[in-house]
């Protein structure tokens, strides 16, 4: 049983009375004993019943059935839209979104970390991708993300750890060896607010080399940059490695980064057939199958702080 249908039949339950408002639920343990689901499935539907308001507490604590939790729990599931998620492009998560089918509806628009921040801001989308680095804190994702409903809680729950590289020639005929050597080529440029474009401009400078995306070639996917090296339109670009070994060209490891998903909390009941399709064994072996992806701590979830 996956944690979107087991809320169901906790809010059913609800609705019907087993609990009344106030009263403690089975723990997370005993829960997952009792329905023959693991531990993190049932926090998992604890959290979303606790985020549309049918809970209160916490998986430390107990779960009890909140002020009003009757009522919504009745209300569970009705006209439940598909989840409007922007942000950045991954193949991983192309593969993902196939499978949550029309539960997922991605939000039009520029791909890219920063753009879908700024949607989850403005409530063009309910969730967000994001792989950004806080240079001031050295942290990835809670210090860009925590600002995006100003001031109100955001949910981040890690996806996966990606590794980030340079994209070149079969070969490598430009002898590049790492950001050092870019200077002079031709980079295939990401788009302005993705969090790949920001990633290879802060390792460029880092490394000596002054980024001059005007002189490069725009493109707008990890897939575009592979075929833009292909084509020879540019000498290098950053990918991550599961594009640039399944294209035939070279890649070399820049950077290891935590893709994750912003949450508007009140989106909970919308996003939980996307989680529940994430922890599925077989959508696992296929995300680990793709090269360079770490899947260990997938589903993880906290506030971002």
């Amino acid at each position: 049983m996956g944690a979107a249908s087991l809320a169901a039949r906790l809010a059913q339950d609800i609705a019907a009375g087993r609990w009344s408002e106030g009263e403690p639920l089975p723990g997370v343990r005993r829960l997952a004993r009792d329905v023959g689901c693991s531990a993190g499935t049932a926090a998992r539907a604890y959290t979303a019943l606790r985020d549309a308001g049918v809970l209160s507490g916490s998986p430390r604590s107990r779960f009890v059935v909140a002020s009003g939790g009757t009522a919504q729990a009745a209300r569970w599931g009705q006209d439940v839209a598909a989840l409007r998620l922007g942000g950045s492009d991954d193949p991983a998560l192309d593969l993902l979104v196939r499978a949550a089918g029309d539960s997922v509806s991605v939000v039009p628009g520029p791909r890219g970390s920063v753009n879908g921040i700024v949607q989850l801001s403005r409530g063009a989308a309910d969730a967000s991708t994001l792989h950004l680095f806080d240079v001031a804190s050295g942290r990835w994702n809670d210090p860009l993300a925590r600002g995006a409903l100003g001031g109100e809680p955001v949910q981040l729950i890690h996806l996966w750890r990606r590794q980030q590289g340079l994209v070149v020639g079969a070969g490598n005929p430009h002898d590049i060896r790492g950001v050092g050597d870019l200077e002079g080529k031709r980079i295939a440029w990401r788009a302005p607010g993705t969090g790949s474009r920001l990633l290879l401009e802060r390792l460029m400078r880092a490394g000596g080399c002054e980024p001059r995306p005007e002189l490069g070639e725009p493109v707008e996917s990890h897939l575009a940059v592979a075929a833009a090296v292909s084509a020879g339109a540019a000498d290098a670009g950053l990918a991550v490695r599961a594009i640039g070994e399944s294209t035939g060209l070279d890649w070399i490891p820049l950077a290891s980064e935590p893709f994750e998903l912003a949450l508007d909390p009140s989106a909970a009941a919308a996003a939980a057939p996307l989680l529940e399709v994430l922890a599925r064994s077989s959508l696992q072996a296929r995300l680990a199958a793709m090269p360079g992806y770490d899947l260990s701590l997938s589903g993880e979830t906290r506030m971002a702080s």
